[in-house]
């Protein structure tokens, strides 16, 4: 039974076994194969990889929305016609960068990677090294699935993660949805539009991509058969599948438990949720885990996590001001993000407004449901992502709503409407292109760049520490533990005069790629090719001699007898 009331739908005079849909669908695939070229990464600018992209790919993606809509609003949506768009969406939004670029992008994803292959070499995760090594579930989850797989590195899963996890997350979408208003196309409505506002990518190789599968999971769940009248031995088997999702969230991720709970939290207030003791549980396993299985975290470190609670305006500042800078092009990739979160929290009003609860009530509870992650921003900074987190913990139930509201829309019989509602859904899509992309002139590699790190690997002895000028490089895949490894930015401020102070940290390799000098340009405003400026004065000082260089990608090792 849905928590709220829809509207019957009104059936359009659209023929439901009609042409014109699949037709679509295969000109959309036509279009993106033929126009679909590979990208080099060193070509990017500020406006990542939209500026790369062909308009007949980014066409493909418009047709493929229209074929959706019209398929969408028949008088019976064939199921497997709309989950073969969305299959193809997910492909053809979410795939773009694996499809297109040589080797996985996102240094964090290559970190993560690295972690992984120790938990899988060594049985165990890596004392006193990380923060994120205490909560190592997915590490060794992902060890045992490469170990299962007979790969040779867990790098080989990094490019092909986000179109995996958000395509099973779309489905999580969708089962949120139906629990909250039933059978129908609202649902498929609320995945096509999570589609197209997801912009956070927090889907990729990640604690935090595997969580929020297991958070869907557990809404799927509460909504389903624990808010309102269920069968006793279904709400049995809910509650018993829900303590499961929550035990297994507590050592997976730091932050998403606690976003259950306080969806939890709101429909327990609400007296909808009709197992209160499960919000006990949902607090307390995320806390026991902190206490007992995280303590290498805690211990000394206990301001850290407690520091930023209350600190509404310093959390806002990380999350924001800090956030929003750099040269015309990234402002103009932040205002497609921006433009996609109005567009996601328009749809969801304009949805929670025209449905009401079985009293004839507008659903309050829900509403507030849909927005309390946001909440989560005062509680901690998150090293500044908390704010983008709390956007994609509020889009299940925001997007439920959204659904809601375009099935209200299609069921009007105005024909005007499925033409309106493709055009805008079909822009956001590219929007969200420009948004998830915008970033690829810096967090996208060539094969070159994993290439010298490889050799830094290959000559590197135990303890020996590989530097790069910013963070923005594919490190930390191997040698985790052995060598040090990790960025100099902190240390030394990035720019062409940043050579004395490398020279004076002195690490044993420095490696220099184009992608660090992308960051330098896009986001600190620096002069295109600094980073040669600081190879030079490297070299020229004769501390460091050029080990290996493969494109422009620059390996450096230190000289014997060279001044540190």
């Amino acid at each position: 039974m849905s928590l709220v009331m829809t509207e019957p739908e009104t059936a359009p005079a659209t023929s439901s076994r009609g042409l014109l849909a699949p037709a679509l669908c295969v000109v959309a695939v036509v279009l993106q194969g033929v126009f679909l070229k590979s990208v080099d990464p060193g070509t990017l600018g500020s406006f990542g990889l939209l500026e790369a992209l062909s308009p007949g790919a980014l066409a493909g993606l418009v047709v493929l929305t229209a074929a959706f809509v019209v398929e969408v609003r028949s008088a019976r949506p064939r199921t497997w016609l709309l989950a073969t768009a969305v299959v193809l969406t997910v492909l053809g939004m979410y795939g773009l960068q694996p499809l297109t670029e040589p080797v996985a992008r996102l240094p964090v994803a290559w970190l993560h990677a690295g972690w992984t292959d120790y938990i899988g070499a060594h049985g165990t995760v890596l004392h006193d090294f990380d923060a994120r090594f205490s909560w190592p579930a997915f590490f060794a989850g992902a060890a045992w699935l490469t170990k299962f797989a007979g790969l040779g590195s867990t790098t080989a899963l990094l490019a092909w993660a986000p179109p995996v996890l958000t395509g099973l997350a779309a489905l999580g979408v969708h089962a949120v949805a139906t629990a909250v208003l039933g059978r129908g196309r609202a649902p498929w409505l609320a995945a096509w539009t999570f589609l197209c506002v997801n912009w956070v990518e927090q889907d990729y190789f990640s604690p935090q991509g595997l969580a929020f599968l297991l958070y869907l999971g557990a809404l799927a769940l509460v909504f389903r058969w624990l808010c309102g009248d269920a069968d006793p031995k279904r709400r049995v088997a809910a509650s018993g599948g829900l303590v499961l999702l929550i035990l297994a969230l507590a050592p997976t991720h730091q932050v998403t438990p606690f976003a259950l709970a306080a969806i939890l939290a709101v429909l327990v207030v609400g007296k909808r949720l009709t197992q209160p003791w499960l919000l006990a549980v949902a607090i307390l396993a995320p806390l026991t885990w902190l206490v007992v299985g995280a303590s290498d975290y805690w211990v000394g470190h206990l301001q850290v996590l407690t520091g930023g609670i209350g600190d509404l305006s310093g959390s806002v500042q990380q999350n924001v001001q800090e956030r929003v800078g750099g040269d015309p092009g990234r402002l103009t990739v932040l205002g497609f993000r921006f433009a996609l979160v109005a567009l996601a929290g328009v749809l969801a009003a304009a949805g929670w407004w025209g449905l009401r609860t079985p009293r004839g009530r507008r659903p309050y509870v829900l509403g507030v449901a849909a927005v309390v992650p946001a909440g989560l921003v005062a509680l901690q900074s998150y090293g500044g992502e908390m704010l983008l987190r709390s956007y994609l913990y509020a889009l299940p139930l925001l997007c439920a709503l959204a659904g809601a509201g375009l099935d209200r829309l299609l069921s009007r019989g105005n024909r005007l409407v499925p033409v309106a509602l493709a055009a805008v859904l079909g822009v956001a899509a590219v929007l969200l292109v420009g948004a998830r992309g915008g970033n690829d002139g810096y967090v996208a590699f060539r094969q070159s760049d994993q290439a010298v790190v490889a050799e830094a690997y290959q000559l590197a002895r135990p303890g020996q520490r590989i530097a790069s000028l910013t963070a923005y490089a594919p490190m930390n895949w191997a040698r985790v533990g052995e060598v040090k490894q990790g960025s100099l930015e902190r240390t030394c401020v990035p720019g062409p005069g940043a050579g004395p102070c490398v020279g004076r940290v002195g690490p044993d390799f420095v490696v220099i790629t184009r992608a660090q000098d992308d960051y330098g340009v896009t986001l600190l405003g620096l002069p295109a090719g600094w980073t040669e400026s600081v190879r030079a004065d490297l070299v020229s000082s004769g501390a460091y001699q050029e080990q290996l260089r493969s494109g422009d990608a620059v390996l450096l090792t230190h000289r014997p007898g060279g001044s540190r």
